[in-house]
């Protein structure tokens, strides 16, 4: 994720027109204005894949239909969502067939209502990175990737440069090492990635925590450097800058002092922090004090074109609240997963965007 850090854990929600993951939440909150749209209304809608998003969708609804009651505030009211209301809407999407474009328009439409969100929305992307590693150190492998320390709190722990200079090194949490720091500090702000272990087989890092310090954007840094002008700096070109200077890139590095911990999630795919297996261009990380998970959001914005420095074209698609991050602020903020390899890397890394966020409602609530 650009300029991001995945963060774990469900925050109490209160935003106008938008769910609740928290049963007993308070109807009081940041006021978000919204206005309601008819589906027939929002551009490109009759030409998106709804196939895709209810499929995204439905890996969701384990955690809506067994989690507490959630609370939305919308029309000027606040009212409750139980599980089995969610279990009635899960189960209507159950009856969908795969790859049923219409069917899927249709639960959607005949489910959810549409409001917009009436403030900027600012869209980035984020993907998931392979490294190679090893489940044992060696002269080419000597980075160590950690696991969760067992006495880590919601306190602030050891800065990413005590880290880095041996603050746990002994104490058995190394899960693997990798060769390359920068690839490894790349997962980090990704929230995941793929080992591909030297002994054969892959390692699935899922996000376990973080040392709870401050999140400082690299791209920032090396703007206030004088290294890269605000325009330039991309991930990718952030990632050229610190091969090239590997002596600067460690202090620059630490700069971020956020430390971010992993556990072998032991799946086929890129794990959000709601606990879901993500879909490429179909999961979106937001910002929990507004957005909850599960809910299904369109977003109308821009992405860069493929292989064309500076080109966007316009992006327009259904997605689902499935993953959050630091540095994903606001209501109509997102950060779409492009899912794994080198083209996923290119749009993530470049895509920095204006547009809008509409977010669909249960329309019994």
């Amino acid at each position: 994720m650009r300029g991001t850090m995945l963060a774990s854990g469900v925050a109490c929600l209160a935003a106008a027109a938008l769910l609740t993951a928290c049963a007993g939440s308070s109807s009081q909150g940041p006021h978000v204005p919204m206005s309601p749209i008819a589906f027939g209304d929002i551009g490109g809608w009759g030409d998106d894949k709804q196939s895709e998003a209810l499929a995204t969708f439905r890996r969701s609804c384990p955690k809506l239909t067994s989690g507490p009651d959630t609370k939305i505030v919308a029309d000027g009211g606040s009212k409750t969502i139980t599980s089995a209301e969610w279990q009635r809407i899960c189960d209507a999407a159950a009856q969908v067939g795969p790859n049923d474009d219409r069917a899927a328009r249709s639960f959607f439409e005949s489910n959810f209502r549409p409001l917009i969100v009436q403030a900027p929305g600012k869209f980035t992307g984020y993907f998931e990175p392979e490294l190679r590693g090893s489940r044992v150190p060696s002269r080419l492998f000597t980075v160590p990737i950690y696991r969760r320390p067992p006495d880590l709190t919601d306190q602030p722990y050891f800065t990413r440069a005590e880290i880095e200079q041996g603050a746990l090194k002994g104490k058995g949490l190394e899960i693997a090492w990798v060769q390359d720091p920068v690839a490894l500090f790349e997962v980090q702000v990704q929230g995941s990635g793929r080992v591909n272990l030297a002994e054969g087989g892959i390692l699935s890092l899922s996000y376990d925590g973080s040392n709870n310090r401050p999140y400082t954007a690299l791209a920032n840094v090396l703007i206030e450097m004088g290294v890269l002008k605000k325009e330039d700096a991309t991930w990718p070109n952030i990632r050229n800058w610190l091969k090239r200077h590997p002596q600067e890139a460690r202090e620059v590095m630490r700069r971020n002092e956020r430390y971010i911990f992993f556990k072998d999630s032991k799946s086929a795919g890129a794990s959000g922090s709601e606990g879901v297996t993500l879909t490429a261009q179909r999961s979106l990380a937001v910002d929990l004090a507004f957005t909850p998970y599960g809910t299904p959001i369109w977003i109308d914005t821009m992405r860069p074109v493929a292989r064309k420095a500076g080109a966007t074209e316009p992006y327009r698609r259904l997605t689902v609240a499935q993953d959050s991050g630091a540095a994903i602020l606001g209501p109509a903020r997102g950060d779409v997963f492009f899912g794994g390899g080198p083209q996923a890397a290119d749009w993530a890394g470049r895509m920095i965007s204006e547009g809008r966020a509409i977010v669909l409602v249960p329309n019994r609530s």
